[in-house]
């Protein structure tokens, strides 16, 4: 087939993202990620104190990753496929950074090169590599009752990485915004959210 119309037809036809549906979207530290309706990773926090939280392929029951939250000493991140299988500092493989809009955002330093995590007004947050921050390779669809990690096809190689930066944000949002609607009296204003727009 003629290689020029491929291009074409992929430019109409866009692939649709692998969508990762929550299966319990009030609790993203113990869900499960449905594909089509079918369960197909685990995150779950089952320590007394809250403080691990593991993610895990159900087609192998292999644990992917695994994020520690410490109290005095930094947050670590494991990922058994890679950086050797040895744990890391998480600003060591997540960093925060400043956008030029003031915004917070988070880079990803991976094995195959540096992404970028930032909250986005329209998809809550989205993933882009470093370098072209028009190329989404992941955002979130929350259109009740579905409330889903949507992964781009060409970058579920990462979803090791990927799932564990979204768990962590998305625990820090609601996390922030439960902090900021006790300080505001449940009030809204603008500094409700990171896109500084009011909490419904």
């Amino acid at each position: 087939m003629d290689s020029k119309l491929d291009s074409q037809l992929t430019l109409i036809n866009p692939e649709p993202p692998l969508e990762l549906v929550l299966e319990k979207s009030s609790t993203p530290l113990n869900t499960r990620l449905l594909v089509d309706g079918k369960p197909r990773y685990k995150v779950s926090t089952v320590d007394r104190d809250a403080n691990i939280t593991d993610v895990t392929d159900l087609r192998t029951n292999e644990v992917v990753a695994t994020i520690r939250r410490r109290s005095f000493f930094s947050d670590k991140v494991k990922f058994p496929r890679r950086f050797g299988g040895k744990s890391v500092k998480k600003e060591d493989w997540m960093t925060e950074v400043k956008l030029n809009t003031g915004h917070e955002a988070w880079v990803i330093n991976s094995e195959s090169g540096k992404f970028l995590w930032r909250w986005d007004r329209a998809l809550r947050m989205v993933l882009t590599p470093e370098n072209d921050t028009d190329q989404i390779l992941a955002f979130v669809k929350d259109e009740p009752p579905v409330f889903a990690l949507c992964v781009k096809r060409s970058a579920e190689g990462s979803l090791d990485e990927i799932i564990p930066g979204f768990i962590i944000l998305e625990h820090r949002l609601r996390m922030d915004t439960k902090s900021l609607r006790i300080a505001d009296g449940w009030g809204a204003d603008e500094r409700s959210t990171p896109w500084g727009t009011p909490l419904s």
